[in-house]
């Protein structure tokens, strides 16, 4: 059997491949940072409008979770103490994990703001 035909054989360009994927994905991250560069000013005007208990609800019904808790040491009594949340905690856990769509449909269901707020926003 000759063997040396088998290995002769060129192996496919793997590294071409690879640096292929990694520019899709780059070209995805990049557009998907766009987008959120242009929808944050409409999403911070708009989650403002909010209630403390209006925004808990939108993160228990579109993310099955409030944003994580924030914990540190008290060395004085040597136990773990929890940080309160406060409303710009959701807003900014609420911005970074849904797009304005899902967000404004929310707001327009729950009557939290009428369609005039939209046009008021552009």
């Amino acid at each position: 059997m000759n063997f040396g035909k088998i290995f002769d054989r060129k192996k496919p360009d793997s590294q071409s491949k690879n640096m292929e994927e990694i520019y899709k994905i780059k070209e995805e991250i990049d557009k998907e940072d766009e987008i959120f560069e242009k929808e944050l000013p409409v999403k911070y005007t708009l989650l403002q409008e909010f209630s403390m208990a209006d925004l808990k609800k939108l993160c228990t019904v579109l993310l099955g979770r409030e944003p994580p808790v924030d914990e540190y040491d008290d060395y004085k009594s040597g136990s773990k103490k929890t940080l309160p949340q406060y409303k710009e905690d959701y807003v900014h856990f609420i911005t970074d994990e849904l797009r304005l769509d899902e967000i404004k449909k929310y707001a327009l269901e729950n009557k939290i703001v009428s369609e005039e707020f939209f046009k008021n926003t552009k």
